[in-house]
């Protein structure tokens, strides 16, 4: 009996350690997937500066979820590169590092995540990210909010050798 309560928990133990390390892979990937496609993933900045006043383009430092589009955007990616059983990805991810302009606007990581509506800083915020279980597909919301109004996208991509590809992107709300 003892003998298989030994076996059991080096079971267990390998399969957490496994898990782990599938875990630690996946958020390296959503960070570089991420910090490799800024310039891909902040396009048509332009659409909130209506005003011709300099903005500011703040990045939240967290990825997160937004839970009233992740049923939308888990169908679609899987639609879009016909997959089946996928799902957000739930693990942390942390952006330390962004270039300072894009463009003309300068950007800064908010490690403030109070949402604060302001009419000078365009916010950023990489939600539902999903990474196909072979980790050769992904896609990130990327919700783009200035004053009142937000803007919705979906980015997809396909990695290619060791390079995340954009693959095209999907409007999916106007607020």
């Amino acid at each position: 009996m003892a003998g298989n309560f030994k076996h059991l928990v080096l079971i267990l133990f390998y399969f957490f350690c496994f898990s782990c390390q599938s875990s630690e892979k996946r958020s390296q990937l959503g960070s570089e997937l991420i910090s490799g496609n800024l310039n891909v993933l902040l396009d048509n900045l332009d659409y909130f500066n209506t005003s011709n006043n300099s903005l500011t383009v703040a990045v939240y430092q967290n990825v997160g979820e937004n839970k009233s589009d992740q049923e939308i955007i888990v169908k679609n990616f899987q639609n879009k590169f016909n997959l089946k059983n996928e799902k957000i990805f739930d693990q942390p991810i942390r952006l330390e590092k962004i270039p300072k302009k894009i463009g003309n606007y300068p950007l800064f990581v908010d490690t403030d995540n109070t949402f604060q509506k302001r009419d000078d800083t365009l916010k950023i915020s990489f939600v539902n990210l999903i990474i196909s279980e072979n980790n050769q597909y992904a896609a990130v919301e990327v919700i783009k909010s200035l004053g009142n109004g937000a803007k919705y996208e979906v980015y997809y991509f396909k990695q290619k050798n060791d390079k995340w590809i954009f693959q095209g992107k999907e409007l999916i709300a106007l607020g």
